[in-house]
């Protein structure tokens, strides 16, 4: 057994035993006999009939969305300050990483924001971070009340891509520690065992697909490096859970309903973010929950609330109301075409990729991501590109035809 593994599994082990004591008291079943120290061993099941056609064609585009997320250099900030009377909890700062890793960085704000003692709370922000934080001290008998500027669909986590990608521009490299990586490892967790209890829910929230990718090239093939690609190198840890999902397995061409000659398949989890948005308003009301309009200029109108204690979970907005030097918009673009019911794969090759949401089919380019960009017009040749490289990979015959 090499050292790295050796070293790799210690910290994912004592990442657990670390934060599952931390969030306990608000996750219940997060306990470490449900906890695999290995991936689990792959099953091959047979494939049967044809996968429907993604239907990538120009005129079944029905919105083309740009987004800002909010990336920092060492990840999110959930750090905690007084201003004035207020005590204020931080919780922003997620990436592309915010709607994957809400539940976990919002137990272990909330665990903490709960130790004030306080009965009443402020959320700034209807966001995935401000509902989900405003969600859990209302599971903890609190009285919560949620100001914001704006709400679905005019948010940032409301033109979200819709996956489940827990370490997606979630810090540099250089931030990416032994430290951090218990901690995303711990927080990765958490938030993974509260996304299943929405499973099964109307409007499927929350639901698993098969999902492929595909290339021209072999896999372990060395890929150069675009030289028009702007992007820093981030931190990845997807090798701390590998025992979370189902592992992508290589087909072979009688497998492989696709135009490039190698393909791998697997799950993966994705959100519907219109019905998962409603689902966690109509959690947060059913508690007693109210919203309120404010657009905060400076921290120090915190000192206008009736509430003690503050859970600031206002993303990129953080950047001017915080001064935070280490805040960087990171632009992405999303196509998306006319919702296809019986489309039931996610789908990507090396220039674009597929999620079958049940509001639209979204497509994305591979090289979205512009960091420190702050352009919120549309691009339409990106758009046009994404669909069109999808189109080219659905040319086989074994793919049904609509």
């Amino acid at each position: 057994m090499s050292s790295n593994f050796k070293r790799r599994e210690f910290l994912r082990l004592a990442g657990l035993s670390l934060g599952l004591g931390m969030s306990r008291s608000l996750v219940r079943g997060a306990d470490d006999s449900e906890v695999h120290s290995v991936p689990r061993e792959h099953i091959g099941y047979p494939q049967f009939g044809k996968l429907p056609l993604v239907r990538a064609s120009q005129d079944r585009i029905v919105k083309e969305t740009v987004g800002l997320r909010p990336f920092r250099d060492s990840g999110p900030n959930l750090g905690h300050e007084r201003i004035g009377d207020k005590s204020v909890f931080h919780n922003y700062g997620h990436g592309g990483s915010g709607w994957s890793l809400s539940w976990g960085t919002s137990a272990q704000v909330t665990t903490e924001a709960l130790t004030s003692g306080a009965q009443q709370f402020a959320v700034i922000g209807c966001g995935a971070i401000g509902l989900t934080s405003a969600i859990l001290l209302q599971r903890a008998g609190k009285i919560v009340t949620i100001y914001c500027k704006e709400r679905h669909p005019n948010i940032t986590s409301s033109v979200a891509t819709g996956v489940w990608s827990p370490d997606s521009r979630i810090c540099l490299k250089d931030h990416a520690t032994d430290a951090f990586a218990a901690w995303w490892n711990t927080t990765c967790r958490t938030s993974f065992k509260l996304y299943q209890s929405f499973l099964g829910l109307p409007g499927s929230p929350i639901e698993w697909v098969d999902s492929y990718a595909v290339s021209n090239q072999p896999w372990d093939a060395e890929r150069p490096k675009d030289p028009n690609d702007t992007q820093p190198e981030y931190g990845h840890f997807r090798d701390y859970v590998q025992d979370l999902t189902p592992r992508f397995v290589d087909l072979d061409k009688s497998q492989n309903p696709f135009r490039e000659p190698y393909a791998r398949k697997g799950s993966r989890m994705i959100f519907n973010i219109s019905t998962y948005h409603q689902t966690l308003l109509r959690e947060f009301t059913s508690l007693g929950g109210h919203l309120v309009h404010r657009d905060f200029q400076n921290p120090a109108q915190f000192a206008e609330l009736a509430e003690p204690v503050v859970i600031n979970a206002t993303g990129l907005g953080s950047k001017t109301l915080f001064d935070d030097k280490q805040m960087h918009p990171v632009r992405g673009q999303l196509t998306v075409l006319i919702p296809q019911p019986e489309l039931n794969y996610s789908f990507s090759n090396n220039d674009a990729y597929v999620i079958p949401r049940r509001d639209g089919v979204v497509i994305g380019s591979s090289k979205n991501g512009i960091i420190d960009s702050t352009n919120l017009e549309v691009d339409p040749e990106q758009s046009f590109n994404a669909v069109a490289a999808i189109a080219q990979s659905m040319t086989k015959s074994k793919i049904a035809k609509a």
